[in-house]
């Protein structure tokens, strides 16, 4: 009984091997699935606090670029300064959308940047519209008003339908045909075709849409990537367990068809075990199945004594 035991419990341990090495395979695969997952929430993460910072230091940086720009004496240097820094804070953000997780999430946050610097480009163009326009300075805003238009018009396929939908909305209101017709009278040094508070109404107007832009594309490109990020999280889950499943199935069935398994057995041998008192001479027989001559010769025995 102990050697079918034994030979039972090798056959078993034989077969447990290739179930508890897709046991390790399913944890170790479990493990790098769901350290990529984390990775990928933890780029979305810090893609998304790096996008608020930058933003705000944009709109500090532009509202000091303004109030700097008022002194006449000051006006080139700041407007050079100021745009510099802005540039490189917006640079700075486009290299975090270089290392997304994937390749849409990296795009769909280039595309927010994108729309960031086109913000940028009207507002750089209207400090320089409302500081006042020289010689010097309407070639620099009749260059930004052109950049700034022909890179929208290039990022716009690049954009959600919703923001497609918010810039044929924006294309179309007033406040954009308002703000474009005086941006072409200031580059033809021409009188205003409205009046001030009208422009600058329009210019606030379009500004605040083209930053809502900028954060609508910039929270859906993280929510993508944070949906990327869950999707392999889930994915790790289902893989791992999937494997534990069918681990524990195959152990299962294995030690079902080893206990089927029919096992020779070897017979032992019993040594016979002797008396130890030796048995009364008429006890004994040379030829078992032969009547004891014991009672023959008492008879005889007998006879002669008479």
């Amino acid at each position: 009984m102990k050697y079918l035991r034994s030979v039972r419990g090798r056959m078993l341990g034989i077969a447990f091997i290739p179930g508890g090495a897709l046991v390790a395979v399913a944890v170790v695969i479990a493990i790098l699935l769901i350290h990529q997952a984390v990775r990928t929430r933890d780029a979305a993460v810090q893609t998304a606090a790096a996008a608020d910072r930058t933003a705000r230091a944009v709109v500090a940086l532009q509202a000091e670029r303004s109030a700097a720009m008022a002194a006449p004496e000051q006006r080139s240097a700041a407007y050079a300064t100021y745009t510099q820094r802005i540039e490189s804070a917006i640079a700075g953000l486009r290299e975090y959308a270089r290392h997304a997780p994937d390749a849409e999430s990296a795009c769909q946050q280039t595309t927010a940047v994108e729309l960031l610097s086109v913000a940028e480009g009207m507002d750089r163009s209207d400090s320089l519209a409302l500081a006042g326009l020289d010689n010097v300075t309407r070639g620099s805003f009749t260059s930004a008003v052109a950049s700034y238009r022909a890179e929208l018009a290039r990022v716009v396929p690049q954009l959600t339908e919703s923001g497609r939908t918010a810039y044929e909305s924006l294309t179309r209101s007033a406040e954009w045909s308002r703000l474009a017709a005086a941006e072409n009278a200031f580059t033809a040094a021409e009188p205003l075709p409205v009046p001030e508070p009208t422009w600058r109404s329009a210019s606030y107007a379009v500004a605040a849409q083209l930053g809502l832009l900028y954060t609508q594309q910039s929270q859906y490109a993280v929510q993508l990537t944070l949906d990327d990020g869950r999707r392999t999280l889930a994915g790790a889950l289902a893989a791992g367990t999937a494997l534990l499943l069918f681990a524990g199935l195959l152990m299962v069935v294995v030690r079902r068809l080893v206990a089927r398994v029919p096992v020779p057995v070897v017979p032992i041998m019993v040594p016979t075990v002797h008396a130890a008192i030796p048995r009364p001479r008429h006890a004994r027989s040379r030829r078992p199945g032969l009547p004891d001559p014991w009672p023959l010769k008492a008879v005889f025995d007998d006879l002669r004594r008479r």
